[in-house]
């Protein structure tokens, strides 16, 4: 027997539709984030599997406006008349919420305004401007398609669900993201040598040492240069953390690299048409391993110990902040719970609101997510810091890498206050302060363990500071403008303290620091240990690099490459 409702059933049940509509499409940045989130590809930067938090308060939200809409509609139909039209008035104005919260996130993720959708969408603003007009007049005209529409809309509820249930489904196991069991421990040698290699993020030479501002300090950096072998021309093998630290943990360059899953990335050598798993390149740790020497890791952005993890006795890593929007509100969704979300998501559908009324140019939404990431950085930091501490004083332990996300931008450490206050003063500079504060606490851990002779550091970069990716952003400043426009360059540090040698040499021809993994094998191995072989060995892979166009990373018991 077919379902027969009177006209008011109808009409009653039209009007949850379209109050459970309006009331999901304020918050469309939020389902135009899930979307993204169905990507298996961001599975690699995700620091366990994907967590449903953040859909779940979605819907919560969602279905939370939409029954204040249906409330306030009852109640304006009840009285009729004026209260008829201004509730058409509200009605066409909340359609326009949603349009210009999605033409302003499009210009924020492309990084400009593309003429055509913000023609076609403040046109559709406009139009329901005018139709905010009729309705005060006694013409719903305008507010009869907007309802269409949000009923249309609502088809695409079930299609939504059923695209996010898929993706559910075919999520990579939770094993996929569990650090793979460390190696067994090798015996150590009494008095081995031990190698430390240092990557800052997006430190830059230029400005931290070649041309370095007046008001910035770095009494420890400069102490360690000083009994050191160091580089001031030394340059970035790319532009991004996701190739550039493929390329120094190989040592060989890569035209790019493609992500596979939560711990596999492609990675597409420069004299191959093929990809190869990262994994199964001879790099720097399992060189260390034919060595006979136990290594270990604490770095940031890259899942190294789901790669790698089986050829280290010891792994810590975790996974950037800044990985996109998206990854972002799933991440602080886990943190808060459906409650705690749901009720930031009105907090920050009110800011978007104050946004568009805003012509200062500053946004508060976005305020409010660089804030929670400059705190995320710093808490990364801290974990990082902690666990590099203690390997760096474990004496099994012969070769160490640490990957620090300092001084990459947000700007974590007061230097004025030398604390971890946090404010929106703060920048580059003070992060820079925080890498020479990090490089003194690690002297001193390794002279109170008695291991500062026999351990060799190398100091160096991914690549320099990208002023562009920072202008307009939280902590960036005149000054940081003024300095950037002036120093900021491909360059990076490069400073190799040899254990036990106190020399100072400085290296003036260019190279790049991809020789970073060959050099430290090299110490490792016992053919450099002073600061006049490493400036020679230098020189010969700078030499040889001119007459070839590759430089080619040594091939793995296979000869694969």
């Amino acid at each position: 027997m077919a379902l027969s409702l009177s006209p008011a059933a109808r009409e009653n049940l039209k009007d949850i539709f379209v109050c459970f509509s309006l009331g999901n499409l304020i918050f469309v940045r939020r389902w135009y984030d899930l979307e993204i989130l169905q990507e298996t590809g961001l599975d690699y930067l995700r620091p366990g599997p994907a967590s449903s938090t953040l859909l779940m308060s979605t819907l919560l939200a969602g279905l939370l406006l939409g029954t204040i809409f249906w409330i306030g509609w009852q109640w304006a139909r009840q009285r009729g008349g004026l209260w008829i039209k201004f509730a058409h008035g509200c009605f066409l104005m909340a359609l326009v919420f949603p349009l210009e919260s999605v033409r302003r996130y499009w210009n924020a993720e492309l990084g400009h305004a593309d003429l055509a959708t913000n023609m076609a969408l403040l046109s559709i603003e406009a139009l329901l401007f005018i139709g905010l007009i009729l309705a005060l007049r006694g013409n719903p005209r305008v507010v009869r398609a907007g309802r269409h529409v949000a009923l249309i809309m609502t088809f695409m509820f079930p299609a939504l669900m059923i695209d996010f249930f898929s993706s559910h489904l075919n999520a990579e196991p939770d094993s996929a993201f569990q650090p793979k069991p460390p190696t067994a421990v090798q015996a150590v040698r009494a008095n081995a040598p031990r190698f430390i290699w240092i990557i800052f993020d997006e430190m830059d030479q230029g400005i931290a040492f070649n041309h370095r501002p007046a008001s910035l300090q770095l009494p420890e950096l400069d102490r360690l240069r000083n009994e050191s072998l160091e580089a001031d021309r030394a340059t970035q093998t790319a532009r991004y953390t996701g190739i550039a630290m493929p390329i120094l943990v190989s040592g060989r360059p890569y035209r790019q690299t493609e992500v596979k899953g939560a711990s596999r990335l492609d990675v597409f050598p420069e004299d191959s048409s093929e990809p190869v798993h990262w994994k199964d390149e001879h790099t720097v740790f399992h060189r260390a391993r034919e060595l006979g020497v136990n290594a270990a890791l604490a770095g940031w952005y890259h899942p190294y110990c789901r790669i790698f993890g089986d050829q280290m006795v010891d792994c810590f890593a975790t996974s950037t902040s800044q990985a996109g929007r998206a990854l972002l509100r799933e991440r602080n969704a886990a943190q808060e719970g459906v409650l705690g979300m749901t009720a930031f998501l009105y907090r920050l559908q009110i800011e978007n609101i104050k946004d568009m009324y805003r012509f200062d140019g500053v946004s508060g939404s976005e305020r409010l997510k660089e804030i929670y990431l400059q705190g995320l950085q710093q808490q990364e930091y801290f974990q990082i810091r902690d666990h590099a501490y203690a390997y760096a004083v474990d004496p099994r332990i012969g070769f160490l890498m640490l990957h620090f996300p300092a001084p990459h931008m947000y700007a974590i450490y007061n230097r004025s206050r030398r604390d971890f206050t946090l404010d929106s003063t703060i920048d580059y500079l003070d992060n820079l302060a925080l890498v020479d504060r990090t490089v003194g606490e690690l002297r001193a851990k390794l002279e109170a363990a008695g291991l500062w002779d026999r351990t060799s550091i190398l100091i160096t970069a991914d690549h320099g500071l990208r002023p562009e990716l920072w202008q307009g952003h939280y902590g960036w400043n005149q000054n940081m403008e003024r300095i950037s426009s002036q120093s900021a360059s491909q360059l990076v540090p490069f400073i190799l303290k040899l254990g036990g040698k106190t020399g100072h040499r400085i290296v003036e021809r260019p190279f790049s620091n991809i020789v970073s993994s060959d050099l430290a094998i090299a110490v490792l191995g016992g053919q450099i240990s002073t600061a006049d072989q490493a400036a020679d060995w230098i020189e010969r892979r700078t030499a040889d690099s001119v007459s070839s166009s590759n430089h080619p990373a040594s091939p793995g018991p296979s000869g694969s490459r």
